[in-house]
């Protein structure tokens, strides 16, 4: 009998911090679902993001998001917890499984509380990475700059200047990452040198955020880069993302 209870107790969570999530390496396997989809001369991406504590409202966008056609996959801006806790991250990802498309996932500031970025780390993979689609490229980073108190790191700007530079095969580059560089969230110091870094790039065409928790769309700098940033998840909106060769069109969408 003792056997026995010894060996379920792996099944149990010992402490609200433990980093034993119920999912591993998402990003990783939904970029392998993304690179085996059909080439598009046109093809739409969903934007949305700050699921926090809004599970009924996941759980509809995801029904929503089933009953859509043409979609190539989404992409999730951060936020997907509140406190960073295991139990949440599995809640999460329990609701994104049901999804008929690829997702992929930025790291945003709540999902770094407590063992939250370790955990992350874990479920989905490497706070940067870059993806591609169809001569489309995807570069997603850490820009949650508080919680690692301004320390100059955070966002990676000499990574970004890598993965920006590495363009060959590519039409269009579209950055995303959770806290938009003109927030009092992402780290002053670094705000210059990234806008510069994305405007150098003359195929990057968004910024792709979240974090506020309103939907806009603005040009806070002197180029053509233009920022996205995605109403949160207890809105009920999302931002649908249309690409057709360079051009691309931004609509906001509820359900």
């Amino acid at each position: 009998m003792l056997c026995v209870i010894l060996a379920s107790c792996q099944s149990f969570l010992f402490h609200p911090n433990e980093a034993r999530p119920s999912e591993t390496a998402l990003n990783t396997r939904n970029i392998e679902k993304i690179s085996q989809l059909e080439r598009k001369p046109v093809f739409t991406f969903i934007l949305t993001g700050d699921t926090q504590r809004f599970y009924d409202e996941l759980r509809a966008f995801v029904t929503h998001v089933n009953s859509l056609h043409d979609i190539s996959f989404v992409l999730l801006n951060g936020d997907l917890v509140d406190f960073g806790l295991n139990k949440e991250y599995d809640w999460v990802a329990d609701e994104l499984k049901k999804l008929n498309v690829p997702y992929i996932a930025a790291l945003g500031n709540h999902d770094m509380l407590g063992n939250g970025r370790k955990i992350f780390h874990e479920m989905f993979g490497p706070e940067n990475f870059s993806f591609s689609y169809n001569g489309n490229k995807f570069i997603c980073l850490n820009t949650n700059s508080r919680e690692t108190g301004f320390d100059g790191k955070v966002p990676d700007t000499s990574w970004l200047k890598s993965e920006l530079q590495d363009d060959v095969g590519t039409s269009n580059v579209f950055v995303l990452s959770h806290v938009p560089p003109f927030h009092g969230d992402f780290d002053k110091a670094l705000e210059p040198a990234f806008a510069a870094l994305l405007a150098s790039q003359p195929k990057t065409r968004i910024s792709l955020h979240g974090h506020e928790h309103k939907f806009r769309v603005l040009n806070p700098y002197p180029d053509s880069i233009a920022y996205l940033v995605a109403g949160a998840t207890n809105q009920r909106s999302y931002a649908m993302i249309e690409v057709e060769g360079e051009h691309f069109s931004i609509t906001e969408k509820y359900y």
